[in-house]
């Protein structure tokens, strides 16, 4: 496998540049308890309208707003500015992209074992969250650096008001990046030292028959898709009102362009007019995933978990 060490000053990178930082957010962005199920799906006329787009590129510059204030707040108390390493294992074309969207150089290249690499970084410098012990610590409801992209769907969840507690919810993906501490957080109880969603959870894998898969989303109140496989869950498999978060990547042909495009695990189009909320990709879950990742840098080096 490859690896590329990639490093950046964080302030100088994503956080450096004030205004764009700045930037007015966009009304898609709904703050926690102004949203509802009567802001999507069907309203008390009975007209039918279509599912509130969530837009995680203009929630992650809210989130870099707030992460460069403390940034800055932090230096200013004399403290040395935060710095970000990537390490990339592997040939995964949703890894490189999810990179390019953190630095864009590349420094080194080797050949090594990802959990090797993983567990080799200091526990309280893993900002991606991948090493065992905070793996572990995530798993005993205990504050650890949570995975950027678990992270990232909890806290879209969180910002747009989506409610958790006592909800049926699907994830389909298991893996131990994304699918299962997005399952950790959702199902933990809400008043554990690391609060959780309080949900009933479901986890799908590769081996669950779609028909299976079927039965479980058209019961679900809230739907995570990290599988890699573009439009896995289609409008049938969703019930009215539901909420989508779309966490795959995939690159597939566009027989309208004749080039190759960026899409999810959903058939968004179809799934938005039934939906109550939906993340798209691109310009969902990604961003947000960049944003919770310097969050975990700014809390890895004010030592706030470890």
């Amino acid at each position: 496998m490859t690896v590329l060490a990639r490093g950046s000053s964080l302030l100088r990178g994503l956080l450096g540049r004030g205004p764009a930082l700045g930037e007015s957010a966009a009304p898609r962005v709904l703050s926690p308890g102004t949203a509802g199920r009567g802001s999507a799906g069907f309203r008390s006329s009975g007209v039918r309208y279509e599912a509130v787009v969530i837009s995680g590129t203009e929630m992650a510059k809210q989130i870099q707003k707030e992460i460069h204030q403390g940034v800055e707040s932090w230096i200013a108390l004399g403290h040395r500015r935060p710095h970000l390493s990537i390490i990339l294992v592997g040939d995964n074309p949703a890894s490189h992209t999810y990179v390019r969207n953190k630095i864009k150089a590349a420094s080194a290249v080797d050949h090594v074992d990802e959990r090797t690499i993983c567990n080799g970084i200091s526990p309280e410098k893993d900002v991606d969250g991948f090493h065992i012990i905070n793996i572990g610590r995530l798993c005993l409801y205990q504050h650890s650096l949570i995975p950027a992209t678990a992270g990232a769907v909890w806290e879209i969840i969180k910002r747009t008001g989506i409610e958790t507690f006592g909800k049926n919810v699907v994830v389909a993906g298991r893996s131990k990046n994304v699918g299962m501490p997005i399952a950790m957080l959702l199902h933990t109880d809400g008043e554990h030292e690391r609060p959780g969603g309080d949900a009933t959870v479901t986890i799908a894998h590769r081996y669950t028959p779609r028909e299976q898969l079927k039965i479980h989303t058209q019961l679900a109140d809230i739907i995570i898709v990290a599988a890699g496989i573009p439009k896995l869950i289609t409008s049938d498999m969703v019930k009215e009102g539901a909420a989508v978060i779309d966490v795959g990547i995939n690159y597939v042909h566009d027989p309208v362009t004749g080039k190759t495009k960026l899409v999810g695990d959903v058939d968004f189009e179809a799934v938005k007019e039934k939906a109550s909320f939906i993340t798209p990709v691109p310009g969902g879950v990604g961003p947000m995933t960049v944003a919770m990742l310097l969050k975990n840098t700014l809390l890895a080096a004010k030592k706030i978990i470890h």
